[in-house]
């Protein structure tokens, strides 16, 4: 049995997602397990770059076996294409947060952009050179995963 003033000592403890990030009302989406934000360090010295992170919620408390399977293969995983998670939170009250790099553009966005237009009637004018980049991104990411077992489902 875990002692009661050990347990509020580690809560004491415990680095808190809102003491190190701004977050609040910076929603960008919504993932399969939770929300994720746009989140940036609050204490940065003045004069240097302030860099963007996201910062993705698991609904509900507690973690799930997938979930948790997930988050243990995403910290193993280490390519250019593929989104780096950095570090977990876990809250006092079980809420995970899982820290990533930040990715302003994914393929989702740019292929609803052209969708857009095309729904305008607007000629749709995606270059050669656009595509070629982002099927060879996306293929480079995915022989990563092939050449490590890894079979991915969700592809952004």
């Amino acid at each position: 049995m875990v002692d009661a003033n050990f347990r509020e000592e580690l809560s004491r403890r415990r680095e808190k997602v809102e003491d190190i990030y701004n977050y609040e009302g910076n929603k960008v989406g919504r993932g399969t397990y939770g929300h994720v934000y746009k989140a940036m360090l609050k204490n940065v010295p003045i004069g240097s770059e302030n860099k963007a992170f996201a910062l993705k919620l698991i609904e509900g408390q507690g973690f799930s076996m997938s979930a948790c399977r997930e988050v243990s293969l995403l910290r193993e995983l280490n390519h250019q294409n593929i989104i780096k998670l950095l570090r977990v939170f876990l809250t006092a009250e079980k809420r995970v947060w899982l820290l990533f790099d930040y990715a302003e553009h994914d393929l989702w966005h740019i292929i609803k952009y052209h969708r857009a237009a095309k729904q305008k009637n607007r000629p749709v004018m995606v270059p050669k050179g656009m595509v070629k980049s982002l099927l060879y991104q996306i293929l480079e990411g995915i022989n990563y995963l092939h050449d490590n077992w890894i079979m991915h489902r969700d592809l952004k």
